[in-house]
């Protein structure tokens, strides 16, 4: 990154930064203060772990996703708080690194922006790499005894563990940058408030990233940053975001959707079929070692166009890309038949879901 700011010309200054009015931001650095003025100002301050109540303890083995890498010592096991991305990456990390992992959730499921099956799949992929998951199981509180975390959980029990990660999510940093003093509006949430071009309610003045709110995606902010700057500066290249943003969770085993869920569709009153391929029947999956977790396309009946994939399994973060190009260029299940893909691959289970849910079709005419 720094070589590439180099080359591109571009002054880093480091320091605390704070908006002021008229598009102006004062930065305390090492060397004292300084004043910067610019016709157009960028905010991507970023955001910062969020810990519920009862979980603010100061314990040095407390840990949050932003110092969890500042871990030094080997140990036997982690509680993980939390059912989203952050919580299930670091909780199947910590699982293939041979240390107990205990998956702390609120909640009845795993990733709950994700389609329900795919999560129930990854649960169970979880279950038999040995992690426990505690569905249902609040935090309550949080202590130390005997020099070990001690985590109160809901309905009485008790959960020791050499660590505990605090993994509840993200929110961006609005605080203490400046806004109000800008005028640049904030919404009921924190987040602050954009229009389509991603400019704020303060002339000159844009934002892009985690203070938009979700996805929450390094992907997503790199594009909001690129079309507002296109905006902002004349530049006839980009003129709005994706829709149709990729998601991916970098667990082990990786998940990634794009498109509507099976839920999404139900509560849209889409009429839609399901095609499922499993990793398990896949020459290159078997070969690789890697046999868990399966490819799952959803499309709508009546036209048969890809209205959804969702993958659980090795390398999906690269897989959903064949499925949002098929989506972009409005392919049927059909299409994804009549692709020949390459054998031995991964890949090769798109099409073998696409041939499931035009069985499913060819049932349903049957009947």
């Amino acid at each position: 990154v720094a070589a590439n700011l180099e080359r591109h010309r571009v002054t880093l200054v480091r320091g605390e930064a704070r908006l002021r009015a008229g598009r102006t931001v004062e930065v305390q650095g090492p060397d004292g203060t300084r004043v910067l003025r610019g016709r157009t100002v960028l905010l991507a301050p970023g955001s910062a772990p969020v810990r519920p109540p009862g979980t603010a303890l100061e314990d040095p083995d407390v840990l949050d996703s932003d110092d969890i890498g500042g871990l030094t010592r080997p140990f036997g096991s982690i509680a993980v708080v939390g059912s989203g991305p952050i919580a299930c990456e670091y909780a199947s990390v910590f699982a293939a690194l041979g240390i107990h992992v205990t998956l702390v959730c609120r909640g009845k499921r795993l990733l709950h922006v994700a389609d329900a099956e795919i999560a129930g799949q990854l649960a169970a992929i979880f279950s038999a790499l040995g992690i426990e998951i505690l569905f249902g199981r609040g935090v309550t509180g949080l202590q130390r005894r005997s020099g070990r975390p001690v985590l109160d959980l809901a309905g009485g029990d008790r959960l020791h563990a050499d660590r505990v990660l605090i993994a509840a999510g993200r929110r961006g940093n609005v605080d203490g940058i400046g806004l109000e003093e800008a005028s640049v509006e904030v919404d009921a949430r924190g987040r602050i408030v954009t229009g389509p071009d991603l400019a704020t309610t303060a002339p000159g003045i844009y934002a892009a990233g985690d203070v938009l709110g979700p996805p929450g995606l390094a992907s997503v902010a790199m594009e909001q940053a690129r079309v507002a700057m296109c905006k902002a500066f004349g530049i006839p290249l980009k003129a709005a975001v994706d829709p149709l943003v990729p998601n991916a969770v970098y667990c082990v085993p990786e998940v990634a959707w794009v498109g509507l869920t099976e839920d999404d569709a139900q509560r849209a009153g889409i009429d839609h079929v399901v095609g499922r391929a499993r990793f398990a029947a896949n020459a290159r999956a078997v070969i690789a070692g890697h046999p868990e977790g399966m490819v799952k396309v959803l499309a709508d009946a009546a036209t048969r166009r890809v209205i959804g994939m969702h993958i659980v399994g090795d390398e999906a973060s690269e897989l959903i890309h064949a499925g949002q190009a098929a989506m972009r260029g409005g392919a049927t299940i059909n299409d994804l038949i009549d692709t020949v893909f390459n054998v031995p691959t991964r890949s090769d289970l798109i099409k073998y879901a696409a041939y499931d849910a035009l069985t499913g079709l060819e049932r349903r005419a049957a009947r």
